[in-house]
């Protein structure tokens, strides 16, 4: 099962819990920073009562400034999440290479 349907079937299933929040000012995604060959390291951050929930937006935020959602056009890779329980829920922070093709 690939890592997107994955993540879609999750939602489709509930098991997910969307919220959307009125975010800080240094919650919009950095800049996108060059790596090897057509490959770009990209930032997101996301909220949500459960860690699992935190994580998928942390990866939806990038999915979504990058082009790739709903349809993934692209392949994420070397993803990596820093997260932490914060007040009701969790926020994580991720850093993902997306590469063009």
């Amino acid at each position: 099962m690939s890592c997107v349907f994955a993540r879609a079937l999750l939602v489709a299933l509930g098991t997910m819990t969307t919220t959307i929040l009125a975010l800080p000012a240094d919650a919009a995604p950095k800049k996108a920073v060059k790596t090897a060959g057509n490959c770009k390291t990209h930032y997101g951050k996301g909220f949500d009562f459960t860690l699992a929930g935190a994580k998928f937006q942390s990866w939806e935020i990038t999915a979504q400034v990058t082009g790739n959602w709903p349809f993934m056009s692209d392949t994420f890779k070397n993803e990596r999440y820093k997260c932490k329980p914060d007040g009701s829920g969790y926020t994580c922070h991720s850093t993902i290479d997306v590469c063009k093709g």
